[in-house]
């Protein structure tokens, strides 16, 4: 459980200044009730969980290398999609 609050010390910080900083949408968006509509469906919780959960399998089977190609080149591709949709203003 320790690994895991260390985890959390470092992907909570991340999180903020990806919501804050790097999101187009609060910039957009003034309305606070629309913008908790559109921040609860986004797709970075998920990604979140996915890091973590990797984490977890591989601190505690003690594999350092994630199993299977298809499962990361699929991640990656997740993510290229994501960060372009979603951070537009940076590209």
């Amino acid at each position: 459980m320790s690994e895991q609050n260390e985890m959390l010390k470092i992907i909570t910080p991340m999180m903020e200044h990806v919501c804050d900083h790097l999101c187009r949408f609060p910039g957009e968006i003034s309305d606070q009730e629309e913008l908790d509509k559109i921040c609860g469906g986004c797709e970075m919780e998920g990604h979140v969980c996915n890091i973590l959960n990797t984490y977890n399998r591989v601190n505690s089977s003690g594999i350092e290398i994630l199993q299977g190609q298809a499962e990361h080149e699929n991640m990656v591709a997740d993510w290229k999609w994501h960060l372009a949709e979603r951070f537009s203003r940076i590209v």
